[in-house]
């Protein structure tokens, strides 16, 4: 592990690959990630088919597929070596094949339902952390932290939350998530930092005691649980201005701990809801530079749906902003996979990010590679990279 370390921490064994003028990427989940073999088996498959990016989920719930001293290793990697460095081994192997790396880290979705987790996962040590959803805030102010986790599973919404969220109005969630962010940038040379769940999974959280007591100490006092029926549009923008804040830190800390890195995130989108109903603030964050390049996830089968909502990312962002449309391939089959990417390059499209590398088989990969990304992406000239001044 140490050794491990010490190869990532000294940066130029293993340079940054240069944005290619067309994004070709490809989410990588957990699931690839869980031994030596198959962290191999899915570099080469990208490789193979064409791609030339990763967005590997080194953060899947709260825990670690790299080696950290901030969070807990993965429950998933029980039984492999100690000294077994999931993310290490990929980026190793991706620099030799010519792959940009992006680490993929969910940033609030830290746990599903019903699972049990152990003794030092974020959620156990920290219940007051965590979201909760309306229907619960009662109970929760005066519920000892022991018993937040399962009245928070009770009354949760199974259409909106995938599971626990870390609440961005905790100060103290916040400031772990700095830590994660920047030990990671820090010791792997990636070529960018995804964000990804950096969004509420909808209007009806987040009633913690944190973000009552926020929310009213802005409204100069008040009853904590009726403030915010009292002032539903304030309530709204308290939620997004607390999301926003959470952002901004996370891109600063990226950015302090590696210069040139890309930060993006997975985004809802339809704008209105991702306003809303997730207090998702996207445009925002790219017109202030938050963040470097968007992904709206568009995963509609629908070809002309999703080409409408590519085309309005762009006409929001404009023709210089980086928006890489996410496509859904794990409903689709590999046809409609091509057909999208072929509408995201003429609606305007900086690229493709698609969802995931467990949607395709080895005939896929040839047919993705004959048919939608036939030509090497090739790297730009410096004049094409896109920098911005981040001040």
């Amino acid at each position: 592990m140490i050794v491990l370390l010490a190869l990532f921490l000294a940066g130029p064994a293993l340079p940054s690959i240069p944005p290619p003028p067309e994004m070709r990427g490809l989410w990588v989940v957990r699931t690839g990630l869980l031994t030596p073999e198959s962290v191999d088996q899915v570099v080469d498959g990208a490789a193979r088919a064409g791609f030339n990016a990763l967005f590997v989920q080194v953060r899947g719930r709260g825990d670690a597929f790299y080696a950290s001293r901030v969070v807990e290793r993965s429950e998933l990697l029980r039984g492999q070596p100690a000294d077994f460095d999931p993310f290490g081994r990929l980026l190793a192997r991706a620099r030799q094949r010519g792959l940009q790396v992006h680490a993929w880290v969910n940033v609030l979705l830290t746990a599903h339902f019903g699972l049990p987790l152990p003794p030092g996962h974020v959620a156990v040590r920290h219940p007051d952390w965590l979201m909760v959803p309306r229907e619960a805030a009662r109970e929760a102010l005066g519920a000892p932290p022991a018993s937040l986790i399962p009245l928070i599973a009770r009354y949760r919404d199974p259409s909106d939350a995938e599971g626990l969220y870390l609440s961005p109005s905790a100060p103290g969630a916040a400031a772990h998530l700095e830590q994660v962010v920047s030990e990671l940038v820090r010791v792997y040379a990636v070529d960018g930092l995804h964000l990804d769940f950096v969004r509420y999974p909808s209007s009806e959280y987040d009633w913690s005691r944190a973000a009552l007591e926020a929310f009213r100490a802005s409204r100069g006092g008040g009853d904590l649980l009726a403030g915010p029926s009292l002032d539903p549009e304030g309530w709204g923008s308290y939620r997004r201005a607390a999301l926003d804040g959470l952002a901004v830190r996370l891109s600063a800390v990226a950015r302090q701990a590696r210069a040139g890195i890309v930060v993006s995130a997975a985004v809802v989108p339809d704008q209105a809801q991702a306003l809303d109903h997730n207090y998702q603030p996207w445009a925002s964050w790219m017109a202030r530079g938050v963040l470097d390049a968007v992904c709206p996830m568009a995963y509609t089968p629908d070809t002309k749906i999703f080409r409408s909502q590519v085309e309005q990312a762009r006409a929001k962002l404009g023709l210089a902003a980086r928006v890489w449309a996410g496509v859904g391939a794990w409903r689709l089959p590999v046809g409609s996979v091509i057909e999208k990417i072929r509408a995201a390059r003429d609606a305007g499209a900086s690229g493709v990010v698609l969802f995931s590398h467990e949607s395709f088989a080895a005939a896929d990969l040839d047919r993705l590679r004959a048919d939608a990304f036939p030509a090497p992406a090739g790297v730009p000239a410096a004049a094409d990279l896109g920098a911005r001044d981040h001040r």
